[in-house]
């Protein structure tokens, strides 16, 4: 048996079928066609992500004017003042260099093609010696780029990988032999890029063309020596920290690159800019074998299930087979390990040929036995058979014949890779390098925190050592095309803006720049008091984790401060001890609900401790109270309950929420645009919609949730937010819902402006990028004018439509010219941070703003992009609404950082996970037209049910129903809770 570094397939699976090769059409024989593409220009036409920067006109073709330009809206209010930022500005580059662009055709072609190693044999060698191979740009998949046009416009060669490994006279083995051509597709124009940049032509694909040459111009010196993931690169020299106990996950500290447009025109830059920041990244512990990789993985993703797995007994026992109705089924803890695919490892085993060893594979399944015919342990090593020297042999028994190796985990289920090959989980060592591709536990998250936070000061030092590591200044390449960048961060013109004052019914703050109040000193009555007096409520503790003792007097202490704050208790809580057979979650609330029912009326508001942060019954919790009884619920820790002398401020932080979710308000600023009876000029009666939508951690197959909030009132303090199921991460939010919503909010808003319509939407979006946010305008937007359209609302409202978002490497620094010694006392800038220039879009209007004060790292600031502004909003007003907003959020003594709209957006989009229509307990779900489908068919892109409908298009079906069913023969008290829960804050 001939065995190339891989164990023999079980008789009967066969060899999994390669890709067809490519068509060849007119071309040569063995090469495919022409492929005439650049990425850049591909990807901007799809509206999908690039590496590169673009701005959004990038992703609009024919509608030139479709964004609002800044024009000369530039913010004169406030302090001036100089920060340093990220940023490197390019000082020179030569733009009238003359660049082609090449196909990289290689034949046959699937996606495990080593293209690093085709290109760099000898053989490609040889045919790019006349024309300077070391100026050469590959992207890594399809393309080239170079100075100089090869003769005759295409080259060629053929590669064979195993010739110095090969006897003479031996066959290649498939796989080994390779067919190039590199063929010239276009001539790449940087003066076009320049003129853009000099504002002296619009955008359009040449101007993508160049850019993207300008990217990889940047990532091929520094990829040559440094790890390249995506915009990251890693020195695999410097030591990694563990992530939690180390065990499973490691982190090693990256530098984030990449090449923007800038705002640096006339000012030392050529228009462009290189954005560096850390990266801190969980790759794979490498060196451990799979099988205890397996144990550590399943523990972190469930450690109340899987904690203390061992390979010898439980773990086998986790993955055995099972039946199901349907015949064999895959527990869930197969269903999770299977999400390794795609992991790279080496076998390692004694007496094998040492030239073996360093082969590394992909794991692309776990050995599942669906059939049955394998036994109860389903496909392991000692099940799965295949002839060997004439007879029928297991997986273990070869490897103890042919190595002498006796397997201690022979009843494990199998790696397969590439071809069928089959290998023992203990044979399987991890690589090292390899990111780590899932959302990150809380227990990981926490620890990942620890490791990533870092004052400025060190977060600048770390960004300077990794740009130094990129070596740009002695780079081939950039000497070659003149491209030359400042050595030092970026100064930016910038202001801060004045601080407000909070205002209460009863006292008054003045955070200044030191970023927070409490409401546990002084005499602080809230803005607004609850709507509805608190009469019907109640607490409870879970698994009694809190003695009762101690409940009575904390429940006192609760209504004394509540009323402190001036929210209407005419009624003391009921301070409730669960039975013991209400024990389960669900059970205990329900029990506690009939009790206040009893004894008052329908329960208003529940208040349940919990054991600890984090608890994994929150998500019943809510889905009970919100949709199966439809009353408000509020979580608190236990911890909180004994802390001694903090239960006062704990107990005032935690009366902010109960106010806002029984119709109250916390505080307001004054009016940005001027003294007047209301916030918004009296005449312009001013809606706002803050909206995002929530999409399943990577990994997950639920839906996408949509969510919209909306003032309830003319201060825009409290907010009403509408939520729903919005396909499968679908980016849009779909018009069905904004009616929906728009509907199930609007009633309120109208209630509280005289039953008018408005004047001006303000519309915040969230969590788009810029490729989308014309999307945001044709779908979003036109939605919502339709919805006023159909109801023959005019004039129209007139819109300011403003993308808000996070998802950016821009930082600051105070610089020598900061107010009071350079920042505050952790080195970031102060609140009121507003930098509109140099880090900024060329020519459109966005701006960023550092609205808090950063308790811990560095201060990350808000990017705000104006898209659409039909009522020309005084940059002076719009920023300063948006600013003193950020101190008037419901639930914080702190300004927050970003506008309120937006933060109770995306707070309603995640609460929403508790609404779907599923029970808290089942995992692994996706939908598709009221079908059901497991992970391992999601990840192999099979399709959904007899639709045939892919996941990605897939209907997901309709969340609960806030405030639940209101059934027939209820009371008035419970009509009007499960009403009132709709437009008020029950998300906070």
């Amino acid at each position: 048996m001939s065995e190339r570094g891989r164990s023999p397939a079980p008789s009967g699976t066969g060899s999994r079928p390669g890709s067809p090769a490519p068509s060849a059409g007119n071309s040569p024989a063995g090469y495919p066609p022409a492929l005439g593409s650049d990425p850049g220009r591909l990807q901007a036409d799809k509206k999908t992500n690039t590496r590169i920067e673009l701005g959004p006109e990038a992703y609009v073709s024919g509608n030139a004017d479709k964004f609002t330009e800044r024009g000369q809206k530039y913010n004169t209010e406030g302090v001036q003042d100089m920060v340093g930022s990220n940023q490197y500005r390019m000082k020179t580059f030569d733009f009238s260099k003359k660049i082609y662009q090449y196909d990289v055709i290689i034949t046959p072609e699937d996606r495990k093609t080593p293209f690093k190693k085709i290109m760099a044999h000898r053989s490609v060698q040889q045919i790019l010696a006349p024309y300077k191979p070391e100026l050469w740009l590959f992207d890594g998949k399809k393309l080239a780029w170079a100075p100089g046009k090869v003769n005759g416009g295409e080259i060629r060669a053929k590669v064979d990988l195993d010739e110095d490994e090969r006897p003479a006279g031996e066959t290649p083995r498939s796989g080994a032999v390779f067919n190039v051509a590199l063929r010239v597709t276009t001539e790449i124009n940087l003066s076009l890029l320049q003129a853009y940049l000099e504002k002296k032509t619009s955008f359009n694909s040449k101007v993508i063309e160049a850019l993207s040459f300008v990217d990889h111009l940047l990532r091929q010196g520094p990829s040559e020596k440094l790890l390249s993931i995506k915009k990251n690169f890693y020195n695999t020299a410097r030591k990694s920290r563990p992530l939690v106990d180390g065990k499973l996950l490691e982190v090693h500290k990256g530098l984030y690159a990449s090449i923007r447009l800038s705002h640096n025109l006339g000012q030392g830059g050529v228009g462009l800019a290189l954005n560096c920041d850390v990266a801190n990244t969980a790759f794979w512990v490498s060196g451990e074998s799979l099988e205890q990789i397996s144990c550590y993985f399943l523990a972190a993703n469930d450690p109340k299930k899987y904690m203390g797995l061992n390979p010898a007994t439980t773990l086998a026992q986790a993955l055995k087979p099972i039946k199901t109705k349907e015949g064999i089924g895959m527990t869930d803890a197969m269903k999770q390990l299977r999400k390794l695919r795609k992991l790279k490892f080496k076998v390692r085993c004694r007496n094998r040929p040492a030239s073996m060893d360093n082969k590394v594979y992909t794991i692309m399944d776990i050995s599942f036995d669906k059939s049955g015919k394998l036994g109860p342990d389903g496909a392991t090593a000692k099940t799965v058979t295949f002839d060997y020297q004439g007879k029928r042999t297991s997986i273990a028994e070869y490897y103890r014949l042919r190595y002498g190796y006796t397997m201690k985990y022979s009843n494990l289920p199998l790696v397969e890779t590439a071809k069928d090959a089959k290998f023992p989980m203990e044979l399987c060592y991890i690589e090292p390098m390899q990111r780590y591709n899932f959302k990150l536990s809380p227990k990981q998250t926490e620890s990942m925190i620890k490791i990533a936070v870092t004052k400025p000061p060190q977060r600048k030092a770390d960004i300077e050592v990794g740009v130094k590591e990129l070596d740009l200044p002695n780079d081939r390449l950039m000497k070659y095309y003149g491209a030359t960048f400042e050595q030092q961060f970026s100064q930016v013109q910038a202001r801060i803006l004045a601080p407000p004052s909070v205002d209460f019914k009863v006292g008054k703050q003045e955070p200044r720049f030191g970023g927070r109040w409490r409401l546990d000193q002084g005499n602080i009555k809230f803005w607004k008091a609850n709507t509805v007096p608190l009469k019907n409520w109640g607490f409870i503790a879970l698994n009694n984790c809190v003695p009762k003792q101690a409940l009575d007097a904390f429940g006192r202490k609760f209504k004394q401060i509540l009323e402190k704050h001036g929210v209407g208790v005419p009624a003391p809580p009921m301070i409730l001890e669960i039975p013991g057979n209400a024990r389960d979650t669900a059970k205990s609330i329900e029990w506690a609900h009939g009790e206040i029912t009893k004894a008052r009326g329908y329960t208003q508001l529940l208040c349940i401790i919990v054991g600890f942060k984090n608890d994994p019954s929150y998500e019943r919790i809510k889905k009970n109270a919100d949709c199966r009884f439809g009353f408000l619920s509020q979580c608190m820790v236990a911890d909180h309950l004994k802390k001694e002398g903090g239960v006062d401020q704990y107990v005032s932080n935690v009366a902010m929420k109960i106010n806002a979710k029984l119709g109250g308000a916390t505080a307001r600023t004054a009016s940005p645009f001027g003294k007047g009876p209301t916030y918004f000029p009296p005449n312009r009666k001013t809606m706002i919609i803050g909206a995002d939508i929530s999409h399943p951690a990577p990994g997950g197959d639920t839906a996408s949730i949509a969510a919209f909030t909306m003032n309830m009132d003319a201060d825009a303090n409290r907010y009403g937010a509408a939520v729903e199921s919005n396909g499968y991460r679908t980016e849009m939010i779909k018009a069905p819902n904004i009616d929906k919503f728009m509907a199930t909010l609007g009633g309120a808003w109208r209630q509280s402006h005289g039953n008018g319509v408005p004047d001006h939407i303000m519309y915040f979006r969230d969590g788009v990028a810029e490729n989308q946010f014309a999307a945001v305008l044709d779908q979003e937007v036109a939605a919502i004018r339709n919805f006023f359209a159909s109801r023959n609302v005019k004039p129209l409202p007139k819109f300011t439509v403003i993308v808000a978002t996070k998802r950016h490497h821009i930082r600051f620094f105070p610089g020598p010219d900061q107010r009071n010694k350079g920042g505050d006392q952790n080195g970031n800038s102060k609140p009121g941070l507003l930098v509109e220039r140099e880090v900024t879009h060329p020519s459109l209007w966005d701006f960023y703003l550092n609205s808090h004060k950063a308790i811990q790292g560095t201060a990350r600031p808000v990017h705000y992009y104006v898209i659409k502004d039909e009522m020309n909003c005084p940059p002076n007003d719009l920023q300063r609404m948006i600013y003193h907003q950020c101190y008037s959020y419901a639930r914080s003594t702190t300004p927050v950082s970003i506008h309120p709209a937006v933060y109770y957006a995306h707070l309603a989009a995640d609460r929403a996970r508790a609404h779907e229509n599923v029970a808290t307990s089942q995992g692994f779900r996706a939908y598709g037209k009221g079908h059901e489908v497991t992970r391992d068919r999601i990840a192999k892109g099979q399709t959904i049910g007899a639709t045939g409908d892919s996941l990605k298009n897939a209907e997901a079906p309709p969340l609960l129903s806030l405030g639940g069913q209101v059934p027939e023969g209820a009371t008035p008290d419970e009509k009007g809770i499960r009403t009132f829960m709709k437009t008020t804050m029950w998300y906070i």
